[in-house]
């Protein structure tokens, strides 16, 4: 089923390669003498064999956000990722499994896996890892990624996840102290403002400084309402990345204690300030109708136009575009609407400054664990010979070794930036590359598209479950969104303390 794009192994490619290598191991100046270390440059391993590697179709999504067109083209970012690899392991056949766009892949990647129909390499996302990781589906990359060569370097210089990646984004790649992910894009909370219906509303510069807070937005909602915007807000409320933004905004954090070393942490829900930042949200922007129960995936981009204030992340905006960028002179029937980009809301503090409590959701390259994810053709071990069981092993042990080279070689940047395409499709999660200007004129020039790499130090849906099991975790998501609905339902309630005490005491109980 995989439409697959194979890196074509040429004599050219190989020529090249040995020849980059012979130039970088070999002196530049005979008067200097560089065999005074005793050591030889170093040079990759000799690593043959045939991978795949599964990804969303970023040209897809962007193209075709509704699944209507089944024709597009695989995204020519991935490829040519891996083609930067194979100049470095030119005897590995890299396949590509991109046919699907963002939403499906990641609403299917969980039943594929589980049936063996994915590749050695997979795009995941930082809130499954936990889960993956559980259920022994990837596997763990720690002792791999520290201090992986550069040979794209002349300095042969070694890299370290800790170094190489956005912090959120390599914290998101941790489950109990172990790396099982490499980064590579990570989708932070931005605002899109309709500046039509915020100049309609009285607000005659509606675009906001880098500072500005909820309050903020809190007033431009209120004006939006009064001045007849039915629902001035639409943004995914239950989604973590929102939530949990105010649950720390007034200093609280939902954990007593973070330690990975002894396993002592402990949900924290009653914490005062917790409380305090969740009822805030609650009060002011579930309680007012100031937000739509619809989530951004289920909204359409010709629907945008009726909302004041979008709040969305990078994977909806691709989805977005055609209707975002449409110019009206091609398509003189399109409801268009005057928009800009503004960084996510942040909370002032006692003195005035301003602290942006963002949330992001990282993705990144996992191995597939071969020896418990067997793939749709696998025969059972009991109609195989001792000799052919042998064979198998070390075919899986090399599969995992090449997906691990692989999978690390998106530390590097000129990997980062091949990935990332020239469009602005993937905000970058390596900082040299994220540092680059190369991709942030997506989808308009002039747009402020540079929120997207700032505000990104909490990765929250990660953090709600680098701390406890899949279940747990996903069971407190649940139960405070059932806290919030709730809430907005009953205004006699005055208090949700005892509800999240409940959801407390059973997540600490099961810990």
């Amino acid at each position: 089923m995989f439409n697959k794009l194979r890196i074509a192994l040429i004599c050219m490619l190989a020529v090249v390669v040995a020849v980059s290598f012979i130039g970088c191991s070999g002196s530049k100046d005979k008067d200097k003498d560089d065999s005074s270390s005793g050591k030889a440059n170093p040079v990759p391993e000799d690593l043959a064999g045939s991978i795949i590697i599964s990804s969303y179709n970023a040209k897809y999504t962007a193209e075709d956000p509704y699944g209507e067109d089944e024709n597009n083209d695989n995204d020519n970012d991935l490829f040519m990722f891996t083609q930067s690899f194979a100049l470095q392991y030119p005897s590995v056949d890299v396949q590509l499994d991109a046919t699907l766009g963002y939403e499906d892949y990641f609403n299917t990647l969980d039943s594929r896996i589980e049936s063996g129909d994915i590749g050695d390499v997979v795009l995941i996302s930082s809130d499954k890892l936990p889960e993956y990781v559980e259920k022994g589906w990837i596997v763990d990359i720690s002792n791999e990624a520290n201090g992986v060569t550069d040979f794209t370097d002349s300095n042969f210089g070694k890299l370290y996840p800790s170094k190489v990646y956005m912090q959120a984004a390599y914290d998101a790649s941790m489950y109990d102290g172990r790396l099982y992910m490499c980064p590579v894009e990570y989708l932070n909370q931005v605002v899109i403002l309709n500046l039509d219906l915020l100049k309609a509303a009285g607000i005659e510069n509606p675009v906001p400084s880098d500072s500005w807070t909820w309050d903020d937005l809190l007033s431009y909602a209120g004006a939006l309402r009064e001045s007849g915007v039915e629902t001035p807000i639409l943004m995914n409320y239950n989604d973590y990345s929102i939530w949990g933004a105010f649950a720390q905004s007034f200093g609280g954090s939902i954990y007593n204690d973070v330690s990975f070393a002894d396993k002592t942490v402990e949900l924290n829900l009653t914490d005062p300030n917790v409380i305090e930042g969740l009822k805030y949200f609650a009060d002011n922007f579930l309680r007012t109708g100031y937000v739509d129960n619809k989530q951004t995936k289920d909204v359409r981009g010709e629907d945008l136009s009726k909302y004041g204030i979008i709040v969305a992340d990078h994977s909806d905006v691709v989805k977005w575009q055609n209707y975002l960028a449409v110019d009206t002179e091609d398509d003189p029937d399109a409801v268009v609407f005057d928009w800009e980009f503004a960084h996510f809301p942040g909370f002032a503090s006692e003195d005035g400054t301003v602290y942006k409590n963002i949330g992001v959701k990282t993705l990144g390259f996992a191995v597939i664990n071969r020896e418990v994810v067997r793939s749709s053709d696998y025969t059972t071990d009991f109609d195989k010979s001792d000799e052919e069981l042998e064979e198998e092993a070390k075919e899986i042990a090399n599969t995992i070794k090449l997906s691990k080279s692989l999978a690390l070689y998106a530390m590097v940047k000129e990997a980062a930036v091949a990935y990332a395409g020239d469009v602005g499709y993937k905000v970058p999660a390596v900082v040299s590359a994220n540092s680059m200007k190369f991709w942030r004129e997506y989808p308009l020039s002039g747009k402020n598209t540079s929120v997207f790499s700032l505000y990104s130090e909490n990765d929250y849906p990660a953090v709600l479950t680098s701390f406890m099991s899949w279940n747990a975790s996903l069971e407190v998501k649940d139960a405070i969104a059932d806290v919030f609905d709730a809430y907005t339902q009953d205004s006699t309630m005055t208090h949700i303390d005892e509800l999240l005490q409940t959801i407390q005491d059973a997540a600490n109980a099961n810990w």
